[in-house]
């Protein structure tokens, strides 16, 4: 097969402008994936995701929470809400058409945080979000945390985000450089405290990032897309000094990551219609983190 240099690739949802002269198409899709499918235990699809681009996950309770776009944006953006077994959902929809590209959830004060517009997070309360009602109003609106998170198109926004340890860590998907992630604080009533934060740089074309504590380490993971033709990367780190130890293949178009016990979950997104042509993978699946840590 003749190699061909991967140059301004245009592709709507993950990748919007990707320029990468080091890769070649001939390269990263004969990339093996097989290291990371060895520790795969569950494969889950979602029937009919319509219009919608899958983006976010977390676990609220014993809920998995998902976050989906319209890509049309005619519609408002929507959360799948599943039970514990990834069997049945029902639909909650947002007050924003954003990309809610991230979704957590801070325990301690019930709040489910979404990436809102223009480098803002917004937060709803785990009642209304679990409750009857269809439609969600924020209770927290579009708080603005976007200095420093430049996109590829070089405007503010926040394409992930993370609860842990009673912080929300939170970035941009950076094309050009290192994604930078922030720490922020919370105060006692879960709002942000934007007063100061600190600051990690990690790997490139962050989606999702979660982490993961054993007996001796505390780790930090992230997901990184490279658009449609090209294999995504899990990356793993020792949180203390971002030594990196484990770096695996996994299929194209990547989206958020989260931990849960021993279980790390990763969402795609290429099941969207507007990505016919690309729907071989499945929506949901589940790793075991130690087999994949089994090498550190």
């Amino acid at each position: 097969m003749k190699k061909k240099t991967v140059k301004n690739l245009q592709i709507f949802g993950t990748v919007i402008a990707l320029t990468i002269s080091s890769f070649t198409i001939n390269k990263n899709i004969s990339s093996s994936t097989a290291e990371f499918n060895r520790s795969v235990v569950f494969e889950q699809n979602i029937d009919d995701l319509k219009e919608y681009v899958l983006q976010g996950l977390c676990k609220v309770d014993d809920n998995y929470c998902i976050s989906a776009y319209s890509y049309n944006r005619i519609n408002n953006s929507i959360i799948y809400i599943f039970d514990k077994d990834l069997k049945h959902y029902r639909i909650k929809e947002l007050d924003t058409n954003s990309h809610v590209g991230g979704i957590t959830y801070d325990p301690l004060n019930e709040n489910v945080w979404i990436t809102d517009t223009e480098g803002t997070i917004s937060a709803y309360s785990k009642d209304e979000l679990l409750g009857s009602n269809d439609k969600l109003r924020a209770k927290y609106k579009k708080i603005y945390v976007g200095d420093e998170l430049d996109n590829c198109f070089g405007m503010r926004s926040v394409a992930f985000i993370t609860y842990y340890d009673n912080k929300l860590y939170l970035g941009n998907y950076n094309s050009r450089d290192n994604s930078l992630i922030k720490e922020y604080s919370l105060y006692d009533n879960g709002m942000i405290d934007r007063r100061s934060y600190n600051k990690y740089y990690v790997s490139d074309y962050i989606q999702g990032i979660t982490f993961y504590e054993d007996e001796k380490n505390k780790y930090l993971i992230t997901s990184s897309s490279y658009g449609r033709l090209l294999n995504s990367k899990l990356r793993i780190y020792k949180f203390n000094g971002l030594k990196k130890v484990e770096e695996l293949n996994t299929k194209a178009m990547m989206e958020e990551i989260i931990i849960d016990d021993d279980r790390l979950i990763t969402l795609y997104e290429s099941n969207a219609r507007i990505y016919s042509d690309n729907r071989d993978a499945n929506d949901i699946v589940i790793s075991n983190i130690n087999k994949i840590l089994t090498k550190r």
